[in-house]
């Protein structure tokens, strides 16, 4: 068997934690990088300056330090980018300094040092450190682009363009990993007419990145500045710093000046003669005056910052074998700089569970559809499961009170179950231990995992439940509380349906090691969240399966299949049951609910349209 190959597009920081983690593995694929920059690191950027004299000055363009707070902002950094460093051979990188914080107008003075992290040699050096960390094992294409994604049976062939000197190379790889700016590796899905969900790619689309214009050269060496440079709170200029006084630079004067966000947008379009006019004077005032006009120079960012990341912490793309990834995710991390590592390290994983599946599969590593389609079926009683088993249902699902969204069911209705379908289909039991909301007491919970533990002792083949928080999120301690106990065989159900952000919670879901979900893409039906379930059944990729449901028939069936491409359906078809025990009381008849029964011939339709549409494919 031939080992698994990935390519990852873009050598920031996002696609090189991809690479470190997908190289840490047990069993790591071979793995391609492949970066239209000059050398590693993408906006972490250090620029090196071979001046005629032979002096090196050396000049970071990118972020000016790491993890610096306004005066009042408590907020707390996760410091993944350190903690990333920690790992690999080699001193510490990282240095905390001081650094000089020239408030805005109104703004209060704070009441601790303003400080942040620098990198010795500059911030690209993190960037070295993960490509020397696995030498031969990656392989780095730096001034390259790909030129064209072109899809094949066992993955892609990935056609590349050296811009050093024309020459042209194909990869074949079996999966990829896109970390350029969100914008850019939309325009090359776009430009290779690669497809993803609407929902999806209507999100993506709102990712914006705010630009900035850098400047940079050798000036009369600071004395005022602080070794974290200036960070300025009003005018054009945002960020003084000395890259002497940073250790970056051997040279003495060399000055990074970023400009204002709102500033490079303003003047973007000028020329650099201009911009450079308009700048100078301002980094004079700081530093004194250039000492050779000929070495002042300027480098425009045009995807600085993510102005407003997703929250998920990137984008699967399952049918692609393909994840997006970088800092236009992980929104909920304050600093870009973690958003990247924390993206590129999920991203690995997602990829890494699709190198899992592709080995399960065959030995050319290729996910192909499913042969068969499964259909689920939710029953109340021990003769539903039989007529539901013997009408073509692949799973069950057993609860009672379907009018309320379902009930936990009987311990003794469960063992009939199974003794009435001779365990031929597995049962998964609803764990709802009351109707309404899913925000439940200690009380509940505690009936929860009894119910729980009670039912899998007896041989469920899983459990179907969710528990959220009052105001309205995933309640982890008790969702991993129950996952724990079902070892995994745990299915979310339609609370799903309730949360505000449902593909961030979806990889929340897999974070808490969920088997399943069940929903209907936060729609009143499957088929009115056709167009969620898509995103949802993509974005899960290989690591938890998307079950669709809400008025799945046999009518419509087909098309939510085909829409979604999800290779399971869950359905409840009822009929009405004529009890005549209560026709004698019609007043008080609707007090003890409405009586239906699983309707059978329903199930059997169901069967049949997904059998047929499974052997359509063939």
């Amino acid at each position: 068997m031939t080992t698994p190959k990935v390519a990852i597009i873009g050598a920031g920081l996002a696609g090189l934690t991809a690479a470190h983690r997908l190289l840490s593995r047990p069993s790591p694929p071979e793995v391609v990088v492949i970066d239209k920059g000059r050398r590693a690191g993408g906006r972490l950027c250090t620029r090196t300056i071979d001046l005629p004299d032979g002096r090196r000055p050396r000049f970071d363009l990118g972020p000016p330090v790491l993890y610096a707070r306004r005066p009042g902002d408590r907020t707390r950094a996760d410091a993944r980018a350190a903690a990333l460093d920690e790992e690999l051979p080699g001193p510490a990188l990282f240095t905390r300094r001081v650094v000089g914080r020239v408030g805005a107008d109104g703004e209060a003075a704070g009441d601790w040092e303003v400080s942040g992290l620098t990198a010795t040699d500059g911030m690209r050096e993190l960037a070295f450190r993960l490509i020397a960390r696995h030498g031969d094992l990656v392989t780095f294409c730096d001034h390259t682009v790909a030129e064209k994604l072109e899809r094949t049976e066992d993955g892609w062939r990935v056609h590349t363009r050296s811009l050093r000197d024309g020459l042209e190379a194909a990869f074949g790889v079996n999966a990829l990993v896109l970390t350029p700016p969100v914008p850019q590796a939309l325009e090359l899905l776009e430009q290779n007419k690669l497809t993803i969900p609407d929902e999806l790619r209507y999100t993506l689309r709102e990712v914006r990145y705010a630009r900035c214009v850098a400047l940079y050269g050798l000036f009369a060496p600071a004395t005022g500045l602080q070794p974290g440079g200036a960070w300025i709170g009003d005018g054009p200029l945002e960020w003084v710093l000395d890259n002497f006084l940073r250790d970056v630079s051997p040279v003495a004067g060399a000055v990074t000046a970023l400009a204002r966000p709102e500033w490079s947008e303003e003047h973007w379009e000028k020329p650099d003669e201009q911009l450079m006019e308009l700048l100078i004077p301002r980094v004079r005032a700081w530093v004194g005056n250039p000492l050779d006009p000929a070495h002042v120079w300027l480098h425009k960012w045009k995807w600085a910052r993510p102005q407003n990341p997703v929250r998920m912490p990137c984008a699967v793309l399952r049918d692609l074998g393909a994840v997006i990834a970088g800092d236009g995710f992980c929104g909920a991390f304050p600093d870009p700089v973690d958003a990247a590592v924390a993206s590129g390290e999920i991203a690995a994983d997602r990829i890494g569970a699709l190198l899992t599946e592709l080995t399960r599969r065959d030995a050319r590593y290729t996910v192909g559809r499913p042969r068969s389609l499964t259909l689920e079926i939710a029953v109340t009683s021990p003769q539903e499961a039989l007529a539901a088993a013997s009408n073509g249902a692949n799973r069950l699902e057993l609860s009672v009170g379907l009018e309320v969204g379902g009930l936990t069911p009987s311990l003794g209705a469960f063992r009939s179950a199974r003794a009435f379908t001779r365990e031929a289909v597995p049962i998964y039991v609803l764990i709802r231990p009351r109707a309404g909301g899913f925000a439940y007491s200690e009380t509940d919970f505690e009936v929860m995992l009894d119910d729980a533990k009670a039912f899998l002792d007896e041989g469920a083949a899983g459990i179907v439940f969710a528990a959220l928080t009052a105001d309205g999120r995933i309640h982890r301690g008790h969702c991993s509380e129950l996952v724990r106990l079902a070892r995994g065989k745990a299915v979310f159900h339609r609370a799903f349906d309730f949360l505000p952000n449902q593909l961030a919670a979806l990889d929340e879901l897999i974070e808490l090691g969920f088997e399943r979900v069940l929903t209907s893409g936060g729609a009143t039906t499957a088929e009115t969240g056709t167009t969620h379930l898509a995103a949802l059944v993509q974005h899960a990729g290989w690591q938890i399966e998307v079950l669709p449901a809400g008025r799945v028939r046999p009518e419509n069936v087909a098309d939510l299949v085909r829409a979604t491409r999800c290779d399971q359906v869950h359905a409840g078809p009822r009929r009405p049951l004529e009890d005549h025990g209560l026709a004698a009381r019609p007043l008080l008849a609707p007090a003890m609910g409405a009586t239906t029964e699983l309707d059978p011939d329903v199930v059997a339709r169901l069967r049949a349209q997904l059998d047929g549409f499974s052997e359509s494919l063939s």
